[in-house]
């Protein structure tokens, strides 16, 4: 019985086959999907017949416990051995990665006497329909998220600064996670308006719209989650900009059936902040993907043709923001099954006023 990792590379290797002989692993997420080795450095080859993962010193014991393919160990030059094996294998059409480095495409013309053919987010796509192994990765990394969200809570108040609140809550969520997915974003007042935004020494004030923006990792897997607050009292137009996003996640995540396109899952929050006049005010996209990548495939977007199919993980993320003013935006994840969607963040989305 075959392996995942032998059933991942065939899934890759059947989308290139008619194309080319043999397929390069440049991007390393896509290599410890392929073979599990959780290194920094490695370039793996796939035939149809044979699957080697290159390495260096550095890292070759670490390979031999961790990789699931046949290791080949080099000493000086990567590109050199790598060109050996191809031409023992008599290799005359290699794929390659488009998100390899210019420096590795020049390598790769210049010593190898193959023809080269790009691919484009070929193992990006088999890796966006997540196996259930996956799914509970990204279910226990969404774990270490929320409680470390809930042992820092105390902190959003009057008086504390937006640094204290992110670097407590990045401390809290590294006693269980090995990797920070981002920096935690904690966004209050005029500062909510920029979705983007870090922190400052800026202290909370009464009155502020507070964004925290945080993920965790579990296992090499992500999450990511965003809620947002209000300090000590609510205007009553922050209270209806506050039930518009709500609304929005809502109506987006019931659109998230499989076969739905993601560019529908869009226009169901798009449309609703729309209706009440701030489309301008909601800039990004609804979703994206979340796996090895805290960014991965599926792109929920307004000009996505992605159809939705069971086992991809996406987040759910509409916001208004406001220049001067403030912002709100509300982030779920979710997984899409056979015949339903489950929404896998478990915090409360209904406003807080803290």
């Amino acid at each position: 019985m075959a392996n995942k990792y032998e059933v991942r590379v065939k899934k890759v290797f059947d989308k290139i086959s008619s194309s080319s002989e043999a397929f390069l692993i440049t991007n390393m997420k896509n290599i410890r999907y392929l073979t599990g080795f959780k290194g920094s450095f490695g370039i793996v080859l796939l035939t149809e017949k044979n699957f080697f993962l290159f390495i260096d010193f550095r890292y070759f014991e670490q390979a031999k416990k961790e990789s699931a393919c046949e290791i080949i160990f080099f000493k000086d030059s990567w590109i050199e051995t790598i060109s050996r094996v191809i031409e023992e294998l008599q290799i005359k059409k290699l794929s390659f990665e488009v998100t390899c480095t210019y420096d590795t495409f020049l390598k790769l013309k210049e010593s190898l006497k193959v023809e080269l053919i790009p691919q484009h987010y070929v193992v990006e796509n088999v890796r966006k329909f997540k196996e259930i192994e996956e799914i509970k990765n990204i279910q226990e990394a969404i774990k270490i998220a929320e409680n470390a969200f809930l042992e820092t809570k105390e902190l959003i108040r009057e008086g504390v600064t937006e640094k204290i609140i992110a670097k407590t809550l990045e401390n809290k969520i590294k006693e269980y996670s090995d990797t920070l997915p981002f920096p935690v974003i904690v966004a209050s007042g005029e500062n909510s308006s920029m979705p983007h935004w870090r922190y400052s020494d800026r202290k909370l004030k009464k009155g502020d719209f507070v964004i925290i923006d945080w993920g965790a990792e579990y296992n090499g897997y992500f999450c990511d989650m965003t809620r947002t607050f209000i300090i000590k009292e609510a205007s009553e137009k922050q209270k209806e900009i506050y039930k518009i996003v709500q609304n929005a996640n809502i109506q987006a995540i019931k659109a998230c059936g499989s076969d739905t396109l993601a560019k529908e899952i869009d226009a169901a929050a798009r449309n609703l902040i729309k209706q009440f006049d701030y489309g301008d005010n909601f800039g990004h996209a609804t979703g994206h993907g979340v796996g090895l990548d805290i960014h991965e495939f599926p792109k929920i977007n307004a000009q996505s043709e992605e159809i939705i199919k069971p086992g991809m993980i996406f987040t759910i993320e509409p916001g208004i923001y406001i220049e001067g003013f403030g912002g709100v935006r509300i982030e779920d994840m979710v997984v899409v099954k056979e015949n339903s969607v489950e929404i896998l963040t478990n915090l409360s989305k209904e406003l807080e006023i803290l």
